[in-house]
């Protein structure tokens, strides 16, 4: 066309348009990458203009697969023109963009359906396999007659629930005697309302069926189907699921507080959302979920059905928790109704002559049955079986009214049978005392492992082997027909074989789980590939019944059949460490503590009938113990690493515990050597929060709460001492308070204090007291909190609002004139007298009485109910007073005694009402003080950190228990009184002395004479060594990795076996006794240096003997230092010295024992270290924030200043009063260099840093130097670097776990490090600095008190993880070869 035109020139973009020329290709060539996932459409003319075909159809498509071309029949001028909607050119090209869009709609319909149940599939995952209960729902929905439960529908107060008109209440709660159709009802409304489009979740719950009775599993089920229903539920908990937020499936309360309060209720929903739930009344924990119910948001569109049998205590927490409900009584003419629409519908398959006969047959059922469904549906079930109407009428007759006879008849008629008698028994047994129902697969295999039949199509004969007692549901489930079936087969006195006696039905069930986990599907892989997860795949459909259920049938099991007792021996010899970690790898530790409490009940039971001496009993009663202690102290580790149990927890456990001698010889696992700890010692846990300190604590039923520096206050599980909650406070929490049903917690700062809902975490309110407020409590009823001031203030606050009931004030007493006759405060002597503030208040709940404590002055008590004065105490009779330090009430009302600890460490027990003391310990050095629930121990904490427990009543020591960890804030008891928590330093730790629970199995409130008990000397228990003054300060090892030489407290350095961890002989000791702060080592020389507290510092020569015994040589060098050393360091050849401080570092020569160069530091705050350089040996580094410093080990002049700057470090770590650590690290090879910079507990100003350089990048000739990697993410996490072995950087993590990164090996593209094994954090004190190293032989050595633990083959263990702390997809536990890296001689 251009071409032919008269404006036509040679332009090279008109060239570039002619048919297949070079431009045209090159735009076509680009496009054939770009276009996927385009439809394409290319049209092209047919018809010819005046000038011939334009656009050939070569020209008019593309040419690229899946084009989609189509001819017009048109010219070029036309082939876009249509006439009308008719045009056939027009239809063609329609048609052609409609099939497209309808293609695109299918495809992107169908990946958004598969991404949806992709989501779902998640969620059902995270909710601990919830789904919609639709086999419960179907079951129902196939036995109900169309027509039946439309009473239900022609209510007036239904119809207002279901709309919501007016102030009709959310909550409609229908209730009916047993057998009266509840459940039928519960199905119609569920299907009425998803005929009418309604988004609806239900579920129903099953006595007996642990997965389908609680009100945690009801919970998840729901969410997952609001989830399903709605796309903005989903959203939300596809979230939460995406972020890993923990969450317990097990308790209902953090569910509800995560899924529901935090998620699902901040949706905002169009259309109202429908709960229909049947039979609360199964539900275990009933109890728990109207509170939840309390809490839903008012403006959230929710209605709730609730169906159940009456209950006077439903009614009761209804009106407790202010619910307004509509309660219906399912009465029995609307029972009535429905039983005669079925029986018209289930006649017409009687054999009956006539319509009258079968109209008279349908009244004398109907007036049989009373309204009971289930009677009905057995008869006709018998009914259906005659052939004629002489047969029907003789059955009527015959059937009995009562279901118990209905039920014996059917029993005699399984007994006729005999080839099915015990295949019938066995399925009864297993369907009626399983702890949920069973699958007609898990059945086969029970079966299978029980009477040793392989039963054919259980799915199609269990009802009729069974009688109809049974039957299997849509989701493939064996249930017995109705709740009453199975209270009538264990009914004491039943008369016949098919009785099941319960304990001894559990026994059978015990022995046949135990012989299956003891089986091969459970035995423990000879290598460490692989996890829990990976081999679950190959086991039995049985499996996971036996792992979660089989504690729940021997806690049940008889005490007079010996099979069970003798399997679980077999088993905890055996395959126990795979179960757990089959356990752990559901991200689920409260099983282990069931089956921990499981094993405790079965043996309680046991010993009132049979001797407890035998090993069998003796080995379960110590895994009982052994699995609290696993769970307390191992849950974090066990739960981010579940095959950690099998190579690595046994080892670290105590020798005298039966998982370390059960398992320590299994090959090449982790070894710890050197601890005299030979058993567990009473400290459960040890919760550690890194760069915090704990400053409180409080507990009750279930739960106790640690308030921490940080502003959060953290709700721990009670079993588990796992983590459930944390809510942010905003400021220190100082004080914290729950009440005893742990609903509600109180955190105080220092003048503000802050109330939290614990169910949905939500905070109610904050009150700002007048002054700073000295002790806080809750009421006896929990519906008050109590706080007290500086300002000689009790105010009390109204729970549910905060608002201020009642403000009481009192003041120290000087003289009788200052009450009047009634005992209350005269108003001017209140004015007149100096007001010196209290230093310390307590109130008793229980006596509702306030003890207040002035400096140098008796102890004052008020009642509070009178707000009267009642009394003081004194000490003595000088007018000068001790000031007392701590005060506790005895808890137990009818024990009316006080406890004050005083300054100089003497405890007094003293009656409040009368005045007078009643006991004196004299001085104990006690600090602070706390008491049981029941009143009888009162527990003591001295500046040592020594815990004493005595009799509260004769102040006789009961306990001791000697720690090292000193400044115990607070001290309190669980519910129980079994355990007490303290806080101290980062930590809190949980305490379980044996005492406590001998004292808790007696079944005495009351106080207790422990002549009887214990031996006339208290028992003293040590959590860690107590020789305080021998504690270890500072290590080195020899280059040969086989000693290990240890600085103590006394001055005196000694040398250790790497082997066994114990010390092999004293070297030397510092004059003056003081400890050893540094140690260092030299190879070339074989020279030790070590310097103490009071800056002496001695160098000298060790030789040795072919024995190995070492001997000293005259000092090197001995020198007193201007100030504390920060580091010391020898260069290769040994014959230099650097000793760095703090103001200056010195450099000794140690031929002439001269100081040859001196180092002025400008910034004395700064983060610093020295290194030998890793290339040039006669140069050292300098390492700080601003970078890299090259020096002379000759003279310590700087040489990279002759350049005119130091090499650049291209990091940010900022400078602090307090000095990070940081360190230079670097391989043998010296191909990369690492600088750590971490940071000391509770500093939020210094940086962390962990970086890396390559070594050779850091020469004279260069002023800056690129960083390979940076690894910052992890470094705050780091609790100490433990140092280089081969070439990994090896460090201590906050969580307990060893981890390295490869030096040499740095991907700056992909950055992983490796986790190798898990220190217990009762190894590890309170202190800012940890004693740890690594050998040359690849042990981690740690000095714990005045021992040394010794780990060996724990660097062995290898599980890489990313910088977040997760493991990778394709990484796996292994074990590396014990190889020597570089030869082939065994390690």
């Amino acid at each position: 066309m251009i071409k032919l035109s008269i404006f036509y020139n040679e332009k090279a973009y008109i060239s570039d348009l002619i048919p297949n020329s070079g431009a045209i290709q090159v735009i076509n060539d680009e496009f054939r990458h770009a276009y996927q996932g385009l439809h394409l459409w290319s049209f092209f003319e047919t018809l010819s203009t005046s000038l011939g075909l334009i656009v050939e159809k070569d020209s008019a498509i593309i040419g690229l697969p899946g084009e989609l071309i189509q001819p017009l029949n048109a010219d070029h001028r036309h082939v876009c023109k249509f006439d009308d909607p008719f045009d056939d050119n027009y239809r063609t090209l329609r048609n052609s963009l409609a099939s497209t869009i309808d293609s695109i709609e299918i495809s992107h319909l169908s990946a958004r359906i598969e991404e949806e149940r992709s989501q779902m599939r998640r969620l059902a995952q995270y909710l601990g396999g919830a789904e919609r209960p639709d086999a419960d729902l179907s079951a129902i929905l196939e036995k109900k007659v169309p027509g039946s439960c439309g009473w239900i529908n022609g209510k007036a107060s239904f119809q207002d629930w279901e709309d919501g008109y007016g102030d009709a209440p959310k909550y409609y709660w229908l209730c009916g005697e047993p057998a009266t159709g509840k459940s039928t009802v519960a199905a119609h409304v569920i299907d009425y309302l998803e005929h009418r489009n309604e988004q609806c979740s239900f579920f129903f719950f099953k006595y007996g069926d642990s997965t389908r009775s609680t009100v945690a599993s009801m919970l998840l089920s729901l969410a997952w189907q609001m989830a399903s229903v709605s796309g903005a539920v989903r959203q939300v908990l596809t979230a939460m699921c995406k972020d890993e937020e923990p969450l317990d499936k097990a308790d209902e309360r953090s569910i509800w507080l995560k899924v529901f309060m935090n998620g699902i209720f901040n949706v905002k929903v169009k259309r109202t959302q429908y709960w229909i739930i049947d039979a609360l009344d199964e539900c275990t924990n009933h109890n728990v979920l109207f509170p939840l119910l309390a809490r839903i948001p008012q403006q959230y569109l929710l209605r709730a059905f609730l169906v159940s049998r009456p209950s006077s205590i439903m009614e009761k927490s209804l009106v407790q928790e202010r619910i307004s409900a509509t309660i219906d009584h399912n009465e029995r003419k609307n029972s009535l109704l429905d039983i005669k629409i079925l029986l018209d519908a289930r006649s017409q398959y009687l054999p009956m002559a006539s319509e009258a006969a079968r109209t008279n047959l349908v009244d004398r059922l109907l007036e049989k049955s009373n309204g009971n469904f289930l009677w009905i549906a057995l008869t006709l079930r018998e009914l259906e079986e005659t052939n004629s109407e002489e047969q029907v009428m003789n059955t009527l007759q015959s059937v009995p009214v009562e279901l118990d006879e209905v039920y014996h008849r059917i029993l005699v008629n399984i007994h006729a049978v005999r080839r099915n008698v015990q295949l019938a028994k066995a399925i009864l047994h297993w369907v009626v005392c399983a702890a949920r129902p069973l699958s007609v697969s898990e059945l086969q295999e029970a079966i299978k492992l029980d009477i040793r039949e392989t039963p054919f199509n259980l799915e199609k004969d269990a009802g009729t082997i069974c009688g109809h007692l049974v039957y299997v549901d849509s989701n493939q489930r064996v249930q017995t027909a109705h709740q009453t079936v199975k209270v009538y087969l264990v009914r004491d006195g039943l008369q016949s074989e098919f009785a099941i006696i319960r304990p001894q039905g559990h026994a059978r069930l015990a022995e046949v789980c135990l012989n299956y986990l003891c089986g091969d599907d459970m035995r423990v892989p000879r290598n460490r590939r692989g996890t829990a997860a990976h081999r679950n795949t190959d086991r039995s459909v049985f499996s996971q019944y036996s792992i979660m259920h089989f504690s729940d049938h021997v806690a049940r099991s008889s005490s007079s059949v010996d099979a069970p007792l003798i399997a679980l021996d077999s088993f905890l010899r055996g395959n126990v460490l795979s179960w757990i970690e089959t356990i752990a790898t559901a991200q689920e530790l409260s099983p282990l503590a069931q089956t921990a409490k499981n094993f405790k009940i079965y043996l309680e039971g046991r010993a009132k009938y049979s001797s407890p001496l035998s090993q069998e009993v003796s080995n379960v009663s110590a895994w009982a113990s052994d699995l609290i202690y696993i769970v307390t102290r191992f849950g974090k580790p066990l739960l981010s690493s579940p095959s950690c149990i099998q190579f690595l927890l046994p080892s670290v456990c105590p020798p005298k515990s039966i998982i370390y001698r059960t398992f320590k010889d299994y090959p090449r696992s982790l070894q710890l050597v050197g601890l005299s700890q030979t058993d567990w010692d009473d400290q459960l846990s040890c919760i550690v929060f890194p760069k915090n300190q704990a400053y409180c604590v409080a507990c009750c039923a279930s739960r106790f709460a640690v308030g921490l520096s940080d502003g959060s206050l953290r709700i721990y599980n009670e079993s588990t001492c796992q983590e459930v909650l944390e809510l942010l406070n905003g400021e220190s929490v100082r004080h914290v308070a729950l009440t005893n049903t742990g609903s509600h917690a109180a955190a105080g700062s220092r003048k503000n204090i802050r109330l939290w809902d614990l169910v949905t975490g939500l905070l109610l309110w904050t009150f700002k007291a007048p002054d700073i407020f000295l002790s806080m409590g809750f009421s006896v009823d929990g519906t008050s909190v109590i706080i007290t001031t500086r300002a000689e203030s009790v105010i009390s606050l109204r729970v549910e609002d905060g608002v201020e009931i009642d403000t009481v004030q009192f003041s120290d007493m000087f003289d009788e004139n200052q009450v009047d006759d009634n005992h209350k405060q005269k108003p001017a002597k209140l004015r007149d007298t100096y007001r010196r503030p209290p230093s310390l208040t307590v109130f008793s709940p229980e006596l509702n009485m306030l003890a207040v404590a002035y400096r140098a002055r008796p102890v004052t008590f008020w009642d509070l109910n009178e707000s009267s004065y009642v009394g003081q105490l004194w000490r003595n009779a000088d007018e000068f007073q001790l000031s007392v330090i701590s005060l506790v009430f005895n808890p137990n009302p009818d024990v009316s005694l006080v406890a004050a600890a005083y300054q100089d460490g003497t405890i007094m027990t003293y009656d409040p009402w009368i005045q007078r003391v009643c006991g004196d310990t004299g001085p104990v050095g006690a600090m602070t003080l706390g008491a049981s629930p029941d009143g009888t121990i009162l527990a003591t904490v001295d500046f040592k950190g020594v815990i004493t427990l005595f009799d509260f009543e004769t102040l006789r020591v009961v306990y001791k228990l000697t720690s090292l960890e000193h400044s115990v804030r607070q001290i309190v008891f669980s519910n129980s009184g079994r355990r007490f928590y303290d806080v101290r330093g980062d930590r809190c730790s949980v305490w379980e002395p044996s005492v406590l629970v001998r004292r808790g199995n007696t079944g005495d409130d009351s106080s207790l004479d422990f002549s009887e008990e214990i031996a006339p000397g208290p028992e003293t228990a040590y959590s860690r060594a107590p020789e305080e003054k021998q504690a270890i300060t500072a290590l080195a090892t020899h280059h040969d990795g086989n000693t290990i030489f240890c600085g103590r407290e006394t001055g005196a350095v000694f040398a250790y076996s790497n082997k066994t961890g114990q010390p092999l002989q004293e070297l030397f000791n510092h004059n003056n006794k003081i400890g050893i702060i540094n140690l260092e080592w030299n190879q070339a020389t074989s020279r030790i240096a070590s310097i103490d507290r009071a800056w002496s510092l001695s160098i000298r020569t060790l030789g040795s003997n072919p024995k190995g015994e070492f001997h000293v040589a005259d000092a090197v060098l001995l020198c007193k230092l201007t100030s504390s050393a920060h580091q010391i360091l020898f260069n290769k050849t040994g014959n230099r010295f650097l000793v760095s401080m703090a103001d200056r570092d010195d450099l000794w020569n140690l031929e002439t024992r001269l100081m040859v160069g001196s180092h002025a530091r400008s910034e004395t705050n700064g983060a610093w270290s020295w290194a030998n350089h890793p290339t040039e040996h006669h140069h050292l580094l300098l390492v700080s924030g601003l970078g890299f410093s090259v020096f002379e080990w000759e003279t310590l002049i700087e040489v990279s200043s002759q350049m005119g700057s130091g090499f650049r470090l291209l990091t940010s770590v900022n400078d602090a009063t307090t000095p990070a650590a940081t360190g230079v690290n670097y391989t043998a090879r010296a191909r990369n260099i690492c600088i750590s910079c971490i940071a000391p507990r509770a500093s939020k100003e210094v940086g962390a840093s962990l970086r890396f350089w390559v070594a050779n990048s850091i020469t004279l000739d260069c002023t800056h130097s690129e960083c390979l990697a940076d690894y910052d993410p992890l470094a705050k996490d780091i609790k100490a670097v433990v140092g280089v072995y081969r070439t990994q950087l090896v460090f201590l993590d906050h969580s307990g776990w060893i981890c390295s990164v490869d030096i040499d090996s740095i991907n700056p593209t992909q950055k992983s490090y490796t986790r190798h094994f898990f220190i217990p954090f009762q190894l590890l004190d309170t202190s800012r600095y940890t004693s740890i190293m690594v050998t040359t032989r690849g042990s981690i050595v740690l000095a714990v008190g005045d021992q040394l633990a010794v780990f060996h083959n724990g660097l062995g263990f290898e599980q890489q993880v990313d910088l977040a702390g997760a493991p990778l997809i394709s990484a796996k536990p292994s074990m590396r070869s014990n190889l020597k890296r570089f030869s082939s001689a065994p390690t």
